[in-house]
């Protein structure tokens, strides 16, 4: 047994482990020092993660909302468009935007669902659409020629059934490109449609996703379809997504001040018509017809009235008439605005 001073010195490191004569000592208190640091700095290298405040991974609320405008307009078109495809009328809108997990989004949808994987070059990544199993057979039997029932019931998707809605989604790509144009020029390809779940969660993994949530009305039944936006696909384009923009069309052309000179160095050179105004008469056919060599015609400004100076058929300037030299000449005296007023 260890006595009390023993257990004491033990306890502070004072005693060492004895250890084969070709090793040397080990200090206890050292060696439970090491095993706790290694176990603490595991523990905090598996909790802390960076986080950048600046570019957090989340959709601001004008991102959200400039994401909505876009798919706002992109209902507006598939409202023409896609009658033609299903053979009646359809009016999709926009009823619901969020922003969260895609796995959490996943779960609540039906089992056996078709997701539509489209990518938006060159932005990364890929986007999903579903639409909901209600609306999707009543497009099939409208599109095969058949009576649609509310109610029906819900059957697995044959081969045949999602050729036809693949062929949907592909109608809907060029709405997609032209919804998108005012933010950013994309070019949307519908890369695989399938039933798959897990495939689906595999290749989307965790992302944060935008929902976007269309309500589908056809022959008396309703339905959705999701669209499911990650936040990398739209990550190069952020600074760029606001709501400001898509009511102006793309940003605005920014003045290049040397294109601007050359421009201008090359426009000196350019012969202009220009033409001076000496004034207006008026005269009735008879007395046009009576006029001969050596009359004066007489007209409607007098000597020290301006003239209109009128270059390229635009009025650009008042003067006064005078002589320069040998020649009749006219000295600029006013600068005409645009408005009809004068500087």
């Amino acid at each position: 047994m260890l006595s009390q001073a023993e257990i004491d010195a033990l306890l502070a490191g004072a005693i060492e482990i004895e250890q084969s004569a070709s090793e040397g000592s080990v200090n206890l208190a050292e060696l439970m020092e090491q095993q706790t640091g290694k176990a603490e700095k595991a523990v905090s290298e598996k909790q802390v993660r960076p986080y950048n405040f600046w570019s957090p991974d989340h959709f601001s609320k004008d991102q959200m909302r400039a994401v909505e405008l876009v798919h706002e307009d992109l209902a507006e078109r598939l409202t023409s468009s896609l009658p033609t495809f299903v053979r009646s009328n359809m009016r999709p809108r926009v009823v619901h935007t969020e922003q969260g997990r895609f796995h959490d989004f996943l779960k609540d949808l039906p089992a056996g669902s078709l997701f539509h994987m489209i990518t938006l070059a060159p932005l990364p990544g890929q986007m999903v659409m579903t639409i909901s199993p209600e609306i999707s057979y009543t497009i099939l039997e409208q599109r095969l020629g058949g009576q649609s029932s509310r109610g029906g019931k819900v059957r697995v998707l044959t081969e045949i059934d999602q050729f036809l809605l693949r062929a949907l989604i592909e109608h809907m790509l060029n709405d997609i490109k032209a919804a998108w144009s005012k933010v950013v020029a994309i070019e949307p390809s519908l890369e695989d449609s399938t039933t798959n779940q897990h495939w689906v969660q595999m290749v989307m993994g965790n992302e944060r996703v935008m929902l976007v949530a269309f309500e589908l009305n056809l022959n008396n039944v309703s339905g959705l379809m999701n669209i499911y936006i990650p936040f990398p696909m739209l990550k190069p384009i952020a600074n760029i997504l606001k709501p400001h923009i898509w009511f102006t069309g793309r940003k605005e052309k920014q003045v290049d001040p040397e294109a601007r000179r050359k421009n201008i160095e090359n426009l000196t050179v350019v012969h202009l018509t220009t033409r001076v105004f000496l004034g207006n008469a008026k005269r009735t056919f008879g007395e046009l017809m009576k006029l001969k060599v050596g009359d004066v015609i007489t007209l409607d400004t007098s000597i020290n009235q301006d003239v209109v100076v009128q270059i390229s058929n635009k009025k650009c300037f008042l003067g006064k008439i005078g002589k320069s030299g040998k020649y009749y000449a006219v000295q600029i005296t006013e600068k005409i605005l645009n408005n009809g007023n004068y500087q």
